[in-house]
Order: structure tokens, then C-alpha cells, then sequence
């Protein structure tokens, strides 16, 4: 199969009249072609969404099932992620074994764009637990820890945790284990964030959100962000954080910024109940509950709104997240190698073909 593109951005250069060669679902061969190719827009590596909790209506905490990763799939992909991490909010040990297990038999059953599970919780700091549900936070142990990478087994799972909660034996025991560990929904000092990135969490979930802020006498885990190379997750959606402060988290940040969703999707149907109105999505008490971005609105206001390059752009939601998500062999770039995973943006940053293994999915 061979992708003709009028511009390519590898990820890291600008490619022009373009034939790119797919062969069992990897790039083969990337080589110009003779004369000038019609077309506008670019060919660039699909999005790759580390937090979204659902789609169709079908939020993946109150079902989680192989069908919520579908839809939440089927959703996504028509404007760009063609790889995400379900979302789980916090929620009981039962749900989360199902959450698991359902993971786990659609990878089985070859579902497409699933890269592992997002446990956003059960640690939290219930200070900052935003929108999740306070009597569903729990207190680690090793035991529960052990429990969790046992059920797991060769799912990839990613799991933001408030680091003042752990015991010193906890936090080293889960930041060694196969979980890839991401502080957030938590009130830690500055110190207590940065013993947990010096012992090796070098994640953090949504900066500014469900977080201690940065102050004059207090930097929280807000500082500990901005002050580290700790890859840091951003929702950049204007209701989550000022796009002026998105400016200023990637001045400071540079390569270590990364995009996300954060995005629910209408479901009143069980213990989570996120509801829609005037473009966001609350509770039942009315707190912002995750969002209505996708991701090529998020690049969309990273390039018009905060003002950055598109290629920076375009890697906070490619390369980067690859790189958190330890998939850069095969995802994030254009690449001999690496598989086929791209999308045709237009020149005005919407998504027009995406192509999964080299299948194209839009008509």
C-alpha cells in the first residue's frame, strides 16, 4: 500500500511530495515522488490520548466494558487519536477488576487503539478530588498495590496517585513495579512531590487541576511541575486553565508538556453522572468534570489561542505522549519502522483521513 502526501511532518522535519510505502502495517519505505503532487494539508503520526474516560454515551467508570472502549474508540478516532489509555475514575476495587478484565478480553478480540488502562485513583488526596467520588478513595497498601500488577498482568497500566498518601515503603514499592506511576488529585508540598520524582514517578496528571498551587511560600506540586522535567499532562480546553497560563507552563516546561483530553462523554447512567451544558461537562453538584476536547481542538488552540508552533503542537500529542507511554518504537513519528498509525490534517488543523495500521478509517 502506498500514502501519497503533499507535506509530511515526520515530527521532527517537513517532508515535501511524499510517497510513503506500508507494508504489514509498518512504514516501509518513505521516498519523494517525481514532480508535484496535488493537495493541501499534511500527513503527520495519529494522536495518542493518555486520559479520556469514554464516548457514545458510554462512560467507561460507570461501564466498563468492551463496548464503552469502543465507542470511546470509534468516537476519538474521527478526529485524530488513533491510540488512547481508557480512563477509569476513582472507583471501587470491583470495578476496577472489571475495568482489568475488559481491557484486557477487547485486546484480546483485536480492538483497535487501545494502549492500556488509565486508573485515575483509587489514592487521592480527598482534598483534591475534583470530580471523582469521595467515599470510593482508598488507602494503598502493598498488598492492594500487588493486587492491582497481579490482575494486570501484561496490561499496560497507568495510575495517578497523591504521593502524600503513601507510606515511604508503598511509594518506592509502587513506583518499582510495572505500574507507570503520575502524581495528581493531590495537596502535596513541594518536598513530598519531589521525593516521589526523585525516587522515579516522573509523571504528573493535568497541571493546575486537582492539585496544590504554586505559592508564594508553598510551590505545591503545581512547582514541582514547572521547577522539574517530570513529564506533565495539560487540558488545553480554556476551562481547565487560562491559555495564558498553558503559555507559561510551556516556556517553562518546553519538550516535558504534554496534551490530553480529559474528555467524558454525556452518561447519567451510574455512580458517575456527567452531564453536558454550555460546552462542559459537571456533576451533579455542579464541579467541572472533565471536558469536551478532543484532540485536534486541542491542537487547534495550542496553535491559534496560545500561540505555538504547529510542530510543537503537533508533538505534545504525538511524540511526547508516545515517549510518557514508553511506545516511541512504534508510535509518536513518521518513521521507517514504526507502524503506520497517521492522519491528513488540513491546513487548518482538521482531522480529513486517519489511518490505523495503514487502513484507512474515514469514507
Amino acid at each position: 500500500m502506498v500514502i501519497l502526501a503533499k507535506r509530511v511532518f515526520t515530527g521532527y522535519e517537513w517532508l515535501v511530495d511524499q510517497q510513503i510505502h506500508v507494508h504489514q502495517g509498518r512504514i516501509q519505505e518513505i521516498k519523494s515522488v517525481e514532480g508535484d503532487l496535488q493537495g493541501s494539508g499534511f500527513i503527520c503520526a495519529g494522536f495518542i490520548d493518555l486520559q479520556v474516560y469514554g464516548g457514545g454515551e458510554l462512560l467507561f467508570s460507570n461501564h466498563p466494558t468492551e463496548a464503552s472502549i469502543a465507542k470511546t474508540f470509534e468516537e476519538h478516532h474521527q478526529t485524530g487519536t488513533t491510540h488512547f489509555q481508557i480512563t477509569l475514575n476513582c472507583s471501587p476495587k470491583e470495578t476496577m477488576w472489571r475495568a482489568i478484565d475488559s481491557c484486557k478480553a477487547y485486546l484480546a478480540q483485536g480492538g483497535k487503539g487501545l494502549i492500556g488502562l488509565h486508573l485515575e485513583g483509587p489514592f487521592f488526596n480527598p482534598i483534591r478530588k475534583g470530580a471523582h467520588k469521595e467515599e470510593y478513595v482508598q488507602k494503598p497498601s502493598v498488598e492492594y498495590i500487588q493486587e492491582i500488577v497481579q490482575r494486570a498482568g501484561d496490561l499496560p497500566i497507568y495510575m495517578t496517585i497523591a504521593p502524600e498518601m503513601f507510606s515511604e515503603e508503598e511509594l518506592d514499592y509502587i513506583i518499582k513495579s510495572p505500574i507507570m506511576v503520575s502524581l495528581g488529585h493531590s495537596d502535596a508540598t513541594i518536598d513530598q512531590a519531589n521525593q516521589a520524582l526523585a525516587k522515579g514517578a516522573n509523571r504528573i496528571t493535568h497541571l493546575f487541576n486537582a492539585m496544590s498551587q504554586w505559592q508564594s511560600r508553598a510551590l505545591g506540586l503545581v512547582g514541582a511541575s514547572l521547577s522539574s522535567e517530570a513529564w506533565t499532562s495539560i487540558i488545553v480546553d480554556g476551562l481547565h486553565c487560562d491559555f495564558r497560563s498553558v503559555k507559561l507552563a510551556k516556556e517553562l516546561k518546553k519538550q516535558h508538556l504534554f496534551l490530553i483530553t480529559d474528555a467524558v462523554t454525556h452518561d447519567v447512567s451510574g455512580p458517575y453522572l456527567f452531564e453536558k451544558k454550555d460546552g462542559k461537562f459537571t456533576n451533579e453538584s455542579g464541579t467541572l468534570s472533565g471536558s469536551a476536547l478532543t484532540m485536534e481542538q486541542a491542537i487547534q488552540n495550542c496553535v491559534y489561542q496560545v500561540g505555538m508552533d504547529v510542530e510543537e503542537a503537533i508533538r505534545m500529542a504525538t511524540l511526547y505522549p508516545a515517549q510518557v507511554a514508553n511506545l516511541e518504537q512504534d508510535l509518536g513519528t513518521v518513521e521507517v519502522g514504526k507502524k503506520a498509525c497517521l492522519i491528513h490534517v488540513s491546513d487548518d488543523f482538521k482531522v480529513q483521513q486517519v489511518w490505523l495500521d495503514g487502513e484507512p478509517l474515514m469514507d
